[in-house]
This record gives C-alpha cells, sequence and structure tokens, in this order.
C-alpha cells in the first residue's frame, strides 16, 4: 500500500502546528482511505494469498555440477524460477580450486562475505578479503581460486534471466 499526500495537504502539514502524533495518524487514515477507495491495486499488490514456497528456492531445487577443479557450482536460471532479470550460481569452492579462465556476454558480479580470493580479470591479478563484491564486465576473460583455507561460497549475480552463452577460454593459470 502507498501513501502519498496531495500538494495541497502537505502545505496544509507545513502550515500548520499540528502534534507528530497526529500529523501521522491522519496520514494514516489517508492511505487507508486511498488503498479503500483503490481495491483492485491493493489486490495487485497483497501477498495474503501466498505461500513461502512462492518465495523460497532451496539449494536442492537448483541445477547442481562439477565446474571446475576443486568447485560445485548451484545454478539458479532465472527464466526457469520465475525471475524476469535476474540469475545467479553459488560455488562451494575448496581452498586452491577454482574455474577455468572464461567470460560471459553478459556482466557479472562476485559477492564474497567473509573468504579470500585471488582474481584474474583481464590482465589484472588481485587478491581480495570479504566482505566484497566484485565488477566482472561483459566479454572479459576471467577466473578466480579460494585462496583461503575453508571452502568458498561465491555468489555469481547475472543481470537477466538466463546465463547466455559460457565461453571457456583455458585452464586455470592461478592454480597451483
Amino acid at each position: 500500500m502507498r501513501f502519498a499526500l496531495h500538494p495541497q495537504q502537505s502545505q496544509l502539514f507545513s502550515l500548520i502546528y499540528i502534534p507528530m502524533a497526529t500529523r501521522l495518524s491522519f496520514i494514516l487514515f489517508l492511505g487507508l482511505a486511498s488503498a479503500a477507495c483503490n481495491p483492485k491495486e491493493d489486490r495487485e499488490h497483497s501477498h495474503a494469498h501466498h505461500h513461502s514456497s512462492d518465495y523460497v528456492i532451496k539449494l536442492s531445487d537448483l541445477e547442481k555440477f562439477n565446474a571446475g577443479d576443486g568447485e560445485q557450482l548451484f545454478q539458479m536460471e532465472g527464466k526457469k524460477f520465475g525471475f524476469e532479470k535476474l540469475s545467479f550460481a553459488i560455488t562451494e569452492t575448496q581452498p586452491g580450486g577454482g574455474p577455468a579462465v572464461h567470460y560471459h556476454d553478459t556482466e557479472e558480479a562476485h559477492v564474497v562475505m567473509n573468504d579470500k580470493v585471488t582474481y584474474l580479470i583481464g590482465d589484472s591479478i588481485f587478491t581480495v578479503e570479504g566482505p566484497f563484491v566484485t565488477n566482472v564486465p561483459a566479454g572479459v576473460n576471467h577466473t578466480f581460486i579460494n585462496a583461503g583455507d575453508s571452502i568458498l561460497n561465491l555468489i555469481a549475480v547475472f543481470p537477466q534471466n538466463s546465463f547466455g552463452q559460457y565461453h571457456e577460454v583455458r585452464e586455470n593459470p592461478l592454480l597451483n
């Protein structure tokens, strides 16, 4: 439900001193009255008939496969799960493990909360410790290795409902 004041109502509040509690009550009343006058909008935004299964995707529901040396990947291709502009993958990468050098036709973001990762993106090699987000531009060769001592959970986010083309270029030069 959206609460919006008409410009004349906003002017009323700025010209007349009304205690804050009264102003908030009046704003709430205006919002409720507006919703009551527009039941279609209220139905469209209502989540009363949805179940948690409408919103939650379990890891066990995702496609799982071996994605490289010491790396398992869980993929959620958005269009298969009702997303319009989102896909992602979650890694379980062993220490010292990582995928082959590759690139995608779309940009990608890596989200890491508390692990250490060494990247090769384009010609740059660098190591970073979480929490961080890495920007991987579309069409740029990249790879990484888990530079930490425990399993790395990296979340790769893609801004479309499919992964598009995956282009493997060569073996990972960062692997020991």
